[in-house]
């Protein structure tokens, strides 16, 4: 969607470019005395001067009909980024236990983009709701690349989350801990020696 309204955007800069181009050419045609540079020229000019007011207006119109146009688009843009806006807000305040959970992992990982399994209710349900969002391919492991949406992060309060600003007592930081999503967990790598002595303790 974006690369098309990058295509279309371009497309119409072009175009305008060329509209201005033919207007200026037009006018100037319309207003230089050439009667002082060349008679055949000017009589030319003058046997075509209809067509040159036609097309002054046909430009004119032109610029008229695209301002217009870019009005109602501003509107009907702002209306519907109030509209997302007002969802985001609402589905934030209704988040569950689970939904604050998850998006506590990004604080708690201090990370921007977790990889996540989308067949988890909790996870495409803020997808959908447009809390997260999808910024890369499923790997191997059936996990996706999400990032709390740019929408949404103004939301997204230490508040909202169930998270303190100020310094939570240990019976509160143990139930965060208890309430993280395994889904979400970081799994890190054991070292080798690490996992080589383990082995040889289980033996012994």
């Amino acid at each position: 969607m974006d690369r098309d309204f990058n295509t279309n955007s371009n497309a119409l800069r072009t175009l305008n470019t060329i509209m201005i181009w033919l207007f200026c050419v037009t006018v100037l045609l319309l207003v230089l005395p050439f009667e002082n540079y060349s008679a055949e020229l000017a009589h030319r000019i003058n046997s075509n001067r209809i067509f040159l007011y036609l097309a002054l207006i046909f430009e004119v119109s032109n610029f008229i009909s695209q301002m217009l146009i870019s009005a109602i688009w501003s509107v009907k843009t702002r209306k519907q980024n109030e509209k997302r806006n007002a969802i985001i807000e609402h589905s934030v305040e209704s988040l569950d236990f689970s939904e604050r959970a998850l998006l506590r992992e990004y604080v708690l990982q201090r990370k921007s983009v977790l990889n996540l399994p989308l067949s988890e209710p909790t996870v495409s349900n803020l997808i959908e709701c447009g809390i997260l969002k999808i910024v890369g391919n499923t790997d191997s492991n059936s996990k996706t690349p999400i990032i709390i949406s740019k929408y949404a992060r103004p939301f997204i309060t230490y508040k909202a989350i169930g998270l303190s600003c100020g310094k939570m007592t240990e019976d509160q930081i143990n139930q965060i801990m208890a309430a993280r999503p395994e889904f979400a967990k970081e799994k890190k790598a054991m070292p080798k020696a690490y996992r080589g002595a383990r082995k040889t303790f289980t033996a012994a």
